[in-house]
């Protein structure tokens, strides 16, 4: 076996290989066993006495402007981040996710047209749809039950951001890897995302169920899309690698990214007092909280492919706040 370059492969690479394909082939095969989209529907129900989203999960949270608010404009700000939490999640699989599974099941990305990576994203896709509708299902339930049927949730930074960086770029090859780098990044970080409110008993329990079932899935595609990102940029040339390592640590900034116009949007639909005043101040903090994600895994992830063996790399990794 050889490198792009012609250079041979050393055994201890041709190993890791190998062993991300096992992966691959473990994970297409377990997927009829795991998937919830193979298990019965969960069954809505509603339960007046307790919120629908967790409080300190609000970047506003701690503003006197809300600490001053009547308890039920508190809890229609909690539902509208219910509705705002579905609506990422469904933006992140529709608009992030699916279009990269597309590329790769196009043949359009190298490394990836393998039985086992073809057969592995296609369940994927599957499950991807199946977690719109349940969270979909969810947010109707929402919705219904405290009155926000006309609440429009609008396009989040994440995607915005990732939309931009492909409209800087001139190649059909690197639009598709920003979107590959975002669908990675984002299948890294879910996991997380959604462990908050998966284990809760202070929000309904249709909400955490729904949340569980759709983290139960995500476990599984975190280590498939590290595999796919392992054979991917070992079949990129030199200069193509170097693309990747430098587009890899942007969507962790996005993803980390508090969507306060988004907030902004929805607290002014729902007539939160000074709610531009509010997220005004909020920004002076900042727009996104790094802190409050784990990056160790896509700073293992790019270690693990060599993707920061060069000091150009290394450098976009450091300008992201990911490595000293």
């Amino acid at each position: 076996m050889t490198t792009d370059d012609g250079g041979p492969v050393s055994r201890a690479e041709d190993r890791s290989l190998s062993q991300t394909k096992l992966i691959l082939d473990r994970l297409a095969d377990s997927w009829p066993r795991r998937a919830y989209v193979k298990k019965q529907e969960l069954e809505p129900f509603f339960e007046s006495d307790k919120e629908d989203f967790l409080e300190h999960l609000l970047p506003f949270r701690q503003h006197p402007q809300y600490q001053s608010c009547s308890p039920d404009m508190r809890s229609r700000v909690l539902s509208c981040g219910w509705l705002m939490y579905n609506a990422k999640t469904v933006q992140i699989e529709t608009e992030i996710v699916n279009p990269a599974c597309l590329d790769i099941i196009g043949g359009a990305m190298p490394g990836l047209r393998a039985a086992a990576s073809q057969k592995a994203v296609c369940e994927t896709m599957v499950d991807e749809v199946y977690h719109v509708h349940l969270v979909e299902q969810a947010s109707r339930l929402t919705r219904s039950r405290r009155g926000l049927d006309d609440v429009v949730v609008p396009q989040f930074n994440l995607v915005r951001r990732m939309r931009e960086r492909q409209r800087d770029l001139s190649d059909p090859w690197q639009r598709r890897m920003i979107q590959f780098a975002t669908a990675v990044v984002s299948e890294i970080f879910i996991s997380d995302y959604l462990h908050l409110l998966s284990e809760s008993d202070e929000i309904q329990s249709f909400n955490r169920m729904t949340v569980a079932a759709h983290r139960h899935d995500e476990m599984a595609h975190s280590p498939l899309f590290r595999s796919l990102a392992h054979l991917f940029s070992h079949e990129l040339t030199v200069d193509q690698r170097a693309v990747f390592a430098g587009m890899l640590p942007e969507p962790v900034l996005w993803f980390a990214d508090r969507e306060l116009d988004v907030w902004l949007l929805l607290l002014r639909q729902i007539g939160f007092p000074q709610a531009d005043e509010m997220i005004r101040e909020c920004k002076m903090s900042g727009t996104a909280d790094l802190a409050s994600l784990d990056s160790s895994g896509v700073v293992s992830l790019a270690e693990e492919i060599g993707l920061l063996d060069s000091a150009a790399a290394h450098d976009s990794f450091a300008r992201q706040g990911l490595i000293p």
